[in-house]
Formats: C-alpha cells, structure tokens, sequence
C-alpha cells in the first residue's frame, strides 16, 4: 500500500516538474523572438541612419561647392573694396602733394600755389572796357561817369586772369575769376536757361555724392541786373586741397549779355565776410577753421601778356613769393575796414607831381583797372596829356610817352613804368587807340585792380588783418 502511494507521488512530481519544463521552453523562445524582433528594429534603425548619413554626405559636395562660391565672392568683393579704397587713398595722397610738398619749414605747414590763367594776345575794344566799368560799378553799387548811349553791358573778357576749381564728389570742374572784390562763389546751376550759362559749365547738384540742399535764395547785382539762385553745401577744390561743406551759389539767372563770353564760368570771391551775400563765410575763412591750411593768408602775383598764358599764382596758406618777388620782403599796411581789402593810400604821383593826397583804396583782383575819384582822374589825365571822353576815359595816341606813376603804401613808393598803363584799345570802325588804365568812378575811394596788381605781389593776411605788397622782378 504505501509502495503504491509512494508510486502515485512520484509520477504526480514528474508531471509537475514536465509542466514546469514545457512553461520555462515556451517563455524563453518568446522572450528570444522578442529579442530578435528589437534587435531587428534596431539594426533597421542603424541602417535608416546610416543610409541618411549617406545621403547627406552624397550632398555635402554640393554645399561646400556652393559656400565655397560664396566664399569666393566674398574674397572678390573685399578685393575690389580694398583696391577702390586703395586708390581714393592714393588720389588723395596725390591731390595733397602739392601742399605738402612745398611746406614752408613747419613740420605739417600746409599751403597750396594754385596757377592762374592769362588770355593771350587779348586786345580789349571799347565797348568791352565800358562793360567791364559797368560790371565794376555794379559790384560796389555806384554809378560810373555818363556814357553816350552805351549803358548796355557786352562781355568782360578783358577780366584775364582765371584759375580752376572743382565742386562736389565726384569733382566737377569749373574755370574761376578770382575776386577779392566781392565775397562770394557762385558757378551756373543745372535749371538756369539764360545765354550765359549756357555758354559755361553748370553745376548738376544730383551728380554729387557730397552735396547738401540749402534753398536760400541768392542774389547779386552787376551792371545789367541781379545774378540770381539757389544756396547748396559741398566739398569745394582748390589745387586738391578740400573745402568740406562750402557754402556757394547755383544760379538759376545770369541777365544781360554780362556773363556770355566770359572766359570764366564763375567768381571764386575772396573778400571779407562783411561783404558777403546772406553773410555766406568764405572759401579762406572755411580753409583756416578747418585747417586745410596752416596760415590764414593768401596771397596773388599776376604777370603775362603778349603770347603768354601762364598769368602767375595764386597761394593760399604762405606769403613766399619769392619766385615773383626775389625775396619775401613786403610792405604791410592795416586794413582799415574789413569789408573789402581796404588801406590807406598815402599818395599818387605822376613824375614827381603829386596828383592824389591821402585817401583810401580797395585792391581788387576782380578787375583788369584801376579807378580813381573825380578829382584825383582829372588830375591824373591832366598830367599825362590824355583826352577824357564823356564816358570816362581818357584816350591817347600808343606812341605817347607817359611819366613812371608812383603809388605811397605804408611809408613806400611802388612805381609803375608810365606806358605799363596804356591799354591798347579797338573801336567800334576797328581802329586802334590807347586808353589810360586809369579810370573814373564815382567814388571817394581808388580801386587798384590788375593793372596795378600786375607789377606787385600782394598779400591779403587775414590774421593779422593786414595787406602786404611786394615788386616782382619781371
């Protein structure tokens, strides 16, 4: 009995443990499948990422192609970038030699000799000579003697020496009558249709890069009427050196027939800011604040004639004019009103005849003459032995020969050879006569302009609020 129970418990055991086996074999071929099915995921997933690492490195080439163009492009630009700044530094190296160049001794002296022009061979006729007395009494707004009939201006070609200056950036350049009877630069604009500017160059105001709009309005009255315009600001050239926001005029009117056959396009004045229209500081004023130059003074030496073109300089920052004078050796007076150059004129002689006592005198480069009051000019032509003219000249055969004219200035006689005076003329029949270049405006005052400038270097010392002359040696 107890063999068969034994026998019973034994076989139940076996079935037991025969489950149990069957249990264990089923979970682990589930749990091996399992495995097998992740470790499928994740070698398809490896697969996935290596198949886009490939791709993207099939697309690198593309992209470092096309960044190493950009890159390429880039290089270009800067390349160019550096060469354009390469020759505006070289340009304005270059267009700066000149002043650097000639400094005075001072370490950094800064002036510049810029050249003037001369008409050669100019043979004035006698209604020009009127339109430049005209134009002449305009400018200081008096009247001159009474003409016959011929109030009309026609040119002042007889206004020889010229100079070049440019204006905006890029530089536009324009041909200027250097004036220190007046104070302002005024050049033709874009909009004006008169005759006059259409015979010169025009300033177009869209071309420049620098150019500032003032819309001022501006006018200016000469013998014939108003010069009229427009105020604007820009970068003003003179011999390379730069003015920066140079306050000038664009005209939009030039009336009459003034201005048609000037070889000038316009006035580069250089007076005192007393004078200037809409109290405009001048080009001088703006090249000593800015320190464009070292020394606030200018200077001009005028000569030419006959065939010559080169009519001398004019030097803004140095009084050497040594080359014109042999030396730097000046005789300096005050400036007695800061308007125009004004000084005292102690005397003009004929010979050794006094003809004018002390009164006052305007140097002025704007003009080719000289003018005297009534009554120094009817003791001046009566000396030499002209004929006055009811138009205010006085007329002579070429063949006279006149006295050495003296002029006293601060204590010095400065001497003129008397035919120096003579200005050979042609008349309306086309005959040639000779005029004294002494002529009459109605004025208490004498304005010496380039007949007498031509025979001495003059200095214009803005610091020290003087004028200086100086007899050239040619």
């Amino acid at each position: 009995m107890r063999c068969r129970l034994l026998f019973v418990c034994l076989l139940v055991c076996l079935l037991v443990l025969l489950v149990e086996s069957k249990g264990r074999n089923r979970r682990n071929s589930r749990s091996l499948a399992v495995r097998e099915q992740k470790s499928g995921n994740h070698g398809a997933a490896r697969g996935n990422r290596a198949r886009v690492r490939g791709n993207r490195l099939k697309a690198r080439p593309g992209r470092s192609l096309a960044k190493n163009k950009s890159k390429s492009r880039r290089r270009k630009l800067n390349a160019a970038k550096k060469k354009r700044n390469a020759k505006r530094s070289k340009a304005a190296k270059a267009s700066n030699y000149k002043a650097k160049k000639t400094s005075s001794g001072s370490s950094g002296a800064k002036f510049i000799r810029v050249p003037l022009d001369f008409k050669s061979n100019f043979v004035r006729t006698t209604d020009n000579l009127r339109g430049e007395r005209a134009f002449l009494s305009g400018k200081y707004g008096i009247s001159f003697a009474t003409t016959s009939g011929t109030a009309t201006l026609t040119n002042v070609k007889n206004m020889e020496y010229t100079c070049k200056m440019t204006i905006g950036t890029p530089a536009q350049k324009f041909t200027m009558l250097p004036d220190t009877g007046s104070s302002n630069i005024w050049v033709p604009g874009r909009n004006c249709k008169s005759k006059a500017c259409q015979n010169h160059k025009r300033f177009k105001p869209a071309k420049s890069s620098t150019f500032v709009k003032n819309g001022q309005a501006f006018s200016i009255t000469y013998g014939s009427g108003s010069v009229s315009g427009r105020l604007g600001q820009d970068t003003v050239r003179v011999a390379g050196l730069a003015v920066a926001n140079q306050t000038f005029a664009m005209t939009t009117k030039e009336p009459g027939s003034t201005f048609n056959s000037a070889d000038f396009d316009g006035i580069l004045g250089l007076g005192y800011q007393a004078i200037s229209e809409n109290n405009v500081r001048t080009i001088w004023q703006n090249m000593c604040s800015q320190d464009v130059i070292s020394s606030c003074v200018f200077a001009v030496c005028m000569k030419g004639g006959g065939s010559s073109t080169r009519g001398g300089e004019l030097i803004f920052g140095s009084t050497d004019t040594s080359t014109y004078t042999g030396s730097n050796s000046y005789t300096y007076t005050p400036v007695t009103v800061q308007g125009y150059w004004q000084f005292k004129l102690q005397s003009v002689s004929v010979g050794s005849d006094e003809t004018s006592g002390e009164s006052q005198a305007i140097c002025d480069t704007g003009t080719s003459l000289i003018a005297a009051p009534k009554k120094a000019f009817t003791a001046f032509n009566k000396k030499i032995g002209c004929r006055t003219t009811t138009s205010g000249e006085c007329w002579m055969k070429c063949s006279k020969k006149i006295p050495d004219i003296t002029f006293k200035i601060g204590g010095t006689k400065f001497t003129i050879a008397g035919n120096k005076l003579k200005l050979k003329v042609k008349t309306t029949k086309g005959n040639t006569v000779c005029i004294s270049a002494v002529t009459y405006m109605e004025t208490s005052f004498w304005i010496l302009g380039d007949a007498f400038i031509r025979h001495f270097c003059v200095v214009f010392d803005a610091s020290k609020n003087r004028i200086g002359f100086a007899t050239t040696t040619s």
